[in-house]
C-alpha cells in the first residue's frame, strides 16, 4: 500500500475511532448521571449510543472500567480547576469568588454531577482512591501548609473552603426539592443566579473572620 494512501486510510480510521469513543463516553456519562452504576445496563448503553454490544466491549471491556473513566472525569470536573485557583497567589476573597463562579457555571451545565459523585462514593468508598481526586489533595494540602503556619489558621481556611463549596453544591443536589419549595413565579435558574451572589457575600463575611 502506498505510504501516503496508507497514512490517509489509517488516519481516517483513527479519527473515526476517536469519534466513536467520544460518543460512547458522552452517552455513558448521561446514563451514569441518570441511573448510577448499578442502574446502568451495558445493553441499554449500546442501544442509546447506537452501536452493537461487541463494539462497546471493544472500547471498554467492563462496565467498571467505563465507570472509572467517567467518575475520574467527574471528579476532575468538580475539583481540578477549583484546586488550581485555591493554590494560586490571588487574594483569598478573589479566590473564593472565583471558586463560586466556577462551581455555579460547572453545575448549571451538569446539575446532576454532585449527587452522582456523592452517591457513588457512598456506594463504593474505594472510589476515593481514584486519580480523579487524589491528584489534587497533596497539591492543595501542600499549598495550605505553605500559606498557613499555625494549625488553627489551616483549620479555619479548610472550614472556609468547605463552607463555600457546600453552599454552592447543595442547591443543585437538592434541586428536586427546591423546585417544589420555590414560588411558582421564581424559576430555578433565576434562583441560582441570586444564590451565586448570595454565596459570594457569605464568603466575604467568612473571610473577614479568618
Amino acid at each position: 500500500m502506498h505510504l501516503k494512501f496508507q497514512t490517509y486510510i489509517f488516519g481516517r480510521m483513527g479519527k473515526k475511532s476517536d469519534i466513536t469513543r467520544a460518543k460512547l463516553i458522552e452517552t455513558a456519562r448521561d446514563l451514569f448521571l441518570e441511573k448510577g452504576f448499578e442502574g446502568l445496563k451495558m445493553q441499554e448503553l449500546a442501544d442509546r449510543a447506537e452501536m452493537n454490544k461487541g463494539l462497546l466491549h471493544y472500547y471498554f471491556k467492563t462496565k467498571e472500567i467505563l465507570f472509572q473513566a467517567i467518575f475520574k472525569e467527574a471528579m476532575q470536573n468538580l475539583f481540578g480547576g477549583v484546586v488550581k485557583e485555591l493554590v494560586s497567589n490571588h487574594a483569598i476573597e478573589v479566590k473564593m469568588h472565583t471558586v463560586v463562579d466556577m462551581y455555579f457555571d460547572k453545575l448549571k451545565a451538569n446539575p446532576g454531577l454532585p449527587l452522582f459523585v456523592l452517591s457513588e462514593i457512598n456506594r463504593n468508598p474505594s472510589l476515593k482512591s481514584l486519580v480523579g481526586i487524589t491528584d489534587f489533595i497533596p497539591i492543595f494540602l501542600g499549598a495550605v501548609a505553605t500559606k498557613f503556619k499555625k494549625e488553627e489558621e489551616k483549620t479555619k481556611f479548610l472550614n472556609l473552603v468547605l463552607s463555600v463549596i457546600s453552599l454552592c453544591v447543595f442547591p443543585f443536589a437538592a434541586q428536586p426539592l427546591l423546585t417544589k419549595l420555590l414560588p411558582d413565579s421564581v424559576k430555578f435558574e433565576d434562583f441560582i443566579e441570586q444564590r451565586r451572589n448570595y454565596v459570594k457575600k457569605i464568603a466575604t463575611h467568612l473571610i473577614e473572620e479568618l
